[in-house]
């Protein structure tokens, strides 16, 4: 029996690769003790070529109160020796934010899975085959997005509760438009930027 084995061609569209664990990433923005309440998500976005972070939060109190609010990481002095700052905003909408809310989880974000079970959408099958040594060999292509913006997100409803990072999401559903969880994802920001004018530095 042939084995088939699947080979990738590794595209990549840029050569910087900067990077940022996602559980640094409230330690780096001061709020590590910071409550994360019962219904509330976290949407964060790293610069990959910078030490750019900014945090959407969005949630509900423990007086049932909804608030939103934006953090954002900003640099001072010069190449030798530089600061880094935190800015933090409160965020207005003219909708219900309880409304807003339903909107957000109709975005099906809760369901929405990590990036390496969506990988296999990323492929392109070249379907060239060729046999060497008796063995059936199948080539796989795939491009992948290493210098950009990346988005980890953490929202809980309830008892309910999901988290995942997308790496260059935007990038990959330009090139991708069908993959159902980049579209997802893409409304979910379309809503944040519409909604509250941030995030809007793609």
């Amino acid at each position: 029996m042939s084995r088939l084995y699947l080979f990738f061609t590794l595209l990549f569209q840029f050569c910087f690769l900067y990077g940022q664990q996602p559980l640094d990433y409230d330690k780096i923005l001061k709020i590590e003790n910071l409550k994360f309440n019962n219904n509330e998500i976290r949407v964060y976005k790293k610069y990959s070529t910078s030490t750019g972070l900014e945090l959407f939060r969005f949630y509900q109190d423990e007086n049932n109160h909804w608030k939103a609010e934006f953090y954002q990481t900003y640099s001072r002095g010069n190449q030798k020796e530089f600061k880094v700052n935190i800015r933090k905003s409160k965020l207005n909408s003219l909708k219900n934010l309880e409304l807003l809310w339903m909107q957000i989880l109709d975005t099906d974000v809760m369901y929405l899975p990590k990036m390496d079970k969506i990988q296999y959408k990323l492929n392109k099958k070249n379907k060239d085959y060729q046999i060497e040594d008796g063995e059936i060999l199948s080539s796989i292509s795939r491009t992948y997005m290493v210098d950009g913006v990346d988005y980890y997100t953490l929202i809980k409803n309830k008892t309910h509760q999901n988290e995942f990072e997308y790496e260059n999401p935007e990038s990959y559903l330009q090139k991708y438009p069908n993959v159902d969880e980049l579209i997802s994802f893409q409304e979910l920001l379309n809503l944040i930027r519409t909604e509250f004018k941030i995030f809007t530095n793609k």
